[in-house]
């Protein structure tokens, strides 16, 4: 039997601060769960450099960057694979990428999802242990700071090299895993595409999915009996500023692989917002944590449901189609570089592009009415109408 604990997003954009010794404290609850497991594995959101190194890359959306001895969060929880594909690991260039991935080898943990080219992002973590022999893939969706042939970054969603990369890790280990960033960034249900999209990794053979990005925690389904999580939420991510209530709740995943296959253990917490200390749920709070996760779940296969959920989710989200104006300076070839980040966001992540097509779709077919009652519908399944019993 072998036991793998998942982590979602981990970030210290305002917490340069965090070193192992102040870790401990912070994790102090999640530790034995850490040492109960024989491997883990957390998502690590920013990259790691000594202040002055690197510039902020051209994005939309805020750039963000850690410091070396931030690295000791990771330490003090075992971390044995720090997954890097993400929407922020290149935010301020390759010498912090490259510095972080120095780090992570300096500290012995694995660290797929990023390199110096697309090939080498694309390469998976092989480890055995407990006689298993797996593989950990991972990916995320195309946003900015990914790898091309000649370019260092992260390893952005390619169907036809994800289906290669599964297929050879198939062919070198016993289960298969892909780790993903993506999906709607507080909406509390994956979209159609989205589950669309992890369903069919687990039918090109990976053996589960484990997902996050969204900064709120969603459900999770076994899809022709293979996991798949869509998102665990955010699992230390201080920052400044008012930020939704779903921000500081989620769920470390406990995957267990034994002869009868692979299974998944929700494990909720939350965090408080200054970010010193990561609660687990018990008791009252903890039956009402897996209730409201359990009512995600049940939603993910009635395909109906899901349709008419997402259509509510992009009615929330309509001011995306605001930034699809295309400027004739785009097309002057002697103007240079211009600033098209919302628009280039827009079309080429796969969230951003399926809400922005559907949302033109309910506008074509009349159908913004039935978005807006959607919408309200939504809105009910949000955690913030659960926070009084999580909070009491």
């Amino acid at each position: 039997m072998l036991k793998i604990l998942f982590t979602g997003d981990v970030c210290f954009k305002v917490q340069h601060e965090m070193d192992e010794n102040m870790a401990q404290s912070v994790l102090a609850e999640c530790l034995p769960v850490f040492e109960s497991a024989d491997l883990r594995v957390m998502n690590l959101e920013t990259p790691l450099a000594p202040e002055g190194m690197g510039e902020p890359i051209p994005k939309a959306g805020p750039n963000i960057i850690g410091r070396p001895q931030n690295l000791g969060f990771l330490k003090a929880a075992g971390c044995d694979c720090a997954a890097l594909a993400n929407n922020h690991t290149r935010d301020f260039g390759h010498e912090p990428l490259m510095n972080t991935i120095k780090l992570l080898d300096e500290a012995g943990i694995a660290h797929p999802g990023a390199g110096r080219d697309i090939t080498e992002a694309y390469k998976a973590w092989r480890v055995g242990k407990n006689g298993v022999r797996l593989s950990i893939i991972s990916i995320c969706e195309n946003e900015f700071g990914i790898a091309e042939r000649s370019l260092s970054g992260t390893a952005g969603y390619n169907l036809n090299r994800l289906a290669g990369q599964i297929r050879e890790e198939r062919l070198a280990s016993d289960k298969v895993i892909v780790f993903c960033h993506g999906g709607n960034e507080y909406n509390p249900l994956p979209s159609p595409g989205c589950r669309d999209r992890y369903r069919l990794m687990t039918r090109l053979g990976a053996d589960a999915v484990i997902a996050g990005h969204t900064h709120c925690p969603q459900g999770f389904e076994y899809y022709e009996g293979k996991p798949i999580v869509y998102s665990m939420g955010n699992f230390l991510f201080k920052y400044a500023g008012s930020m939704p209530k779903c921000w500081y709740y989620g769920y470390m995943t406990m995957m267990t692989i034994d002869g009868g296959g692979i299974k998944v253990e929700p494990i909720p917490y939350t965090f408080d917002e200054d970010g010193t200390k990561i609660t687990l749920f018990s008791g009252e709070k903890l039956d009402t944590m897996l209730g409201y996760l359990k009512k995600l779940s049940d939603i993910i296969p009635d395909d109906d449901l899901m349709d008419n959920y997402y259509d509510g989710w992009c009615w929330i989200q309509r001011n995306f189609l605001k930034d699809l104006s295309v400027k004739d300076e785009y097309f002057d070839p002697d103007n240079g570089p211009v600033n098209c980040k919302a628009l280039y966001n827009r079309l080429i992540c796969e969230a951003h592009c399926e809400l922005v097509g559907n949302m033109t779709k309910l506008i074509f077919y009349g159908k913004l009415r039935h978005a807006e009652s959607w919408a309200a519908e939504l809105e009910k399944l949000r955690i913030d109408n659960i926070c009084d019993r999580l909070e009491a």
